[in-house]
């Protein structure tokens, strides 16, 4: 028998059970293979979410309405994007018996964000019933694992030969000429109104007698507003070595602030001249 939808007092054909998400499939690419959690993706990428509803209702003039809701969080559970809405409608043929809403839905990846795994929360309504279902999935990202800072911290930080080398050196010894490159991650800045952030980072070189050579502060400045709070920034730094520079031990000093949340940190790695 034919159902009186709920508000609305449309007449409506029955459904064959209660309202279901089904089908959920999380793709590479729109429309591809879904890849489940088999696959990371990394920061900056977009993940493509489809699902199709069943047992949706449909009114006597053959009308189909059903909205949708997507949530998706960190592995932390903060938000990483602001809830996405979408409705889709349409108006049956006799011959479109097996024909179900397909929906799709691009989210994308913060950059920088941590890895781990990502939970994606759907929620469908009928439009004509008022019915509504839900359902969870999931996937990946690479990216690092971050340690909890209780304050603003420079961390991670390594000497590197050239700028697209994949690991620090481990003695860093360098010679008059050569370009110094180096790698860090800031954390544990505080936040303003709407995720903002506002840190800058200086650099100054410490020679053997102890005696500040060169100096640049703050040589960066980090400013920016987001819906998914910047978790950290990641860093790097070039210095030319002057032909004529002594041999001897050195110190570069890094050194960040962050003015939103009135916080000073600093590192002093020492590096040889041979």
């Amino acid at each position: 028998m034919p159902a009186v939808c709920a508000a609305a007092a449309l007449t409506c054909w029955g459904a064959a059970g209660p309202l279901t998400i089904i089908h959920v499939g999380i793709h590479q690419i729109e429309d591809g293979p879904a890849v489940g959690d088999q696959v990371k993706f990394v920061p900056g990428e977009t993940v493509y979410l489809s699902f199709d509803v069943q047992n949706f209702f449909e009114t006597n003039q053959q009308s189909v309405s059903v909205s949708w809701v997507v949530d998706a969080a960190d592995p932390k559970g903060v938000p990483i994007i602001e809830p996405a809405h979408g409705k889709k409608e349409a108006n049956l043929a006799p011959e479109d018996k097996q024909w179900m809403p397909r929906i799709r839905q691009s989210i994308t990846v913060p950059s920088p964000a941590p890895g781990g795994t990502y939970s994606v929360h759907i929620q469908i309504t009928d439009d004509n019933s008022k019915q509504t279902a839900e359902a969870d999935t999931k996937f990946m990202v690479s990216g690092p694992e971050l340690r909890p800072a209780k304050a603003l911290e420079i961390r991670a930080f390594g000497f590197y030969r050239t700028e697209d080398e994949p690991q620090p050196l481990i003695a860093a010894t360098f010679s008059p000429g050569n370009t110094m490159f180096s790698r860090f991650q800031i954390i544990g800045y505080k936040y303003g109104p709407k995720n903002a952030i506002e840190v800058t980072y200086g650099i100054s070189i410490v020679d053997p007698t102890g005696k500040v050579v060169y100096t640049q502060d703050p040589a960066v400045e980090e400013k920016s507003a987001a819906f998914y709070p910047r978790p950290y920034i990641d860093s790097n730094m070039s210095l030319s070595l002057q032909p004529g520079t002594k041999a001897g031990d050195y110190t570069m000093v890094i050194t960040a602030r962050d003015k939103v949340g009135n916080q000073t940190a600093e590192v002093r790695k020492p590096f040889h001249v041979e």
